[in-house]
């Protein structure tokens, strides 16, 4: 596990860098003794209420472990699955009910063009029937 860096005061993305704290971190020929990790970033945070929040955030040694951020990461992968499979089940349940009305509808569509087909045949019947008859042959 790595060693704990030394707590920084927070300091704000956007607010001007203390001076004496840069001039603290060079050594007498002026090389920077710290990481070159720039004083300030935007990030995004988690707020106290555990959700996810884009905003400013501070930079400074956390007082979560490692271990407790990849617990975190974990149970939020887990809601994350959770949610993720209980929407595809959702789709799943949906597409098969929507193949089931497609069925019924198909069905009744046959239905109703047998019923169709029926009184077509008996509409050209009834025409036919109420033709008149031909005229009479002529008479000689």
């Amino acid at each position: 596990m790595p060693a704990a860096m030394p707590l920084r005061t927070p300091v704000p993305v956007g607010a001007p860098a203390d001076s004496s704290a840069h001039a603290a971190t060079q050594d007498a020929g002026g090389a920077n003794t710290e990481e070159d990790i720039p004083s300030s970033f935007p990030a995004f945070g988690v707020s106290g209420a555990g959700t996810s929040v884009a905003g400013p955030s501070f930079q400074g040694t956390s007082t979560v472990s490692n271990n407790e951020v990849l617990a975190r990461m974990l149970s939020r992968m887990d809601v994350f699955d959770t949610r993720l499979n209980s929407m595809e089940s959702m789709i799943a349940d949906r597409f098969q009910l929507i193949k089931i009305m497609h069925g019924s509808l198909d069905s009744r569509l046959d239905t109703l063009q047998g019923h169709y087909q029926g009184l077509s045949t008996q509409l050209q019947t009834l025409i036919q029937l109420l033709q008149p008859p031909p005229p009479p042959p002529p008479e000689a």
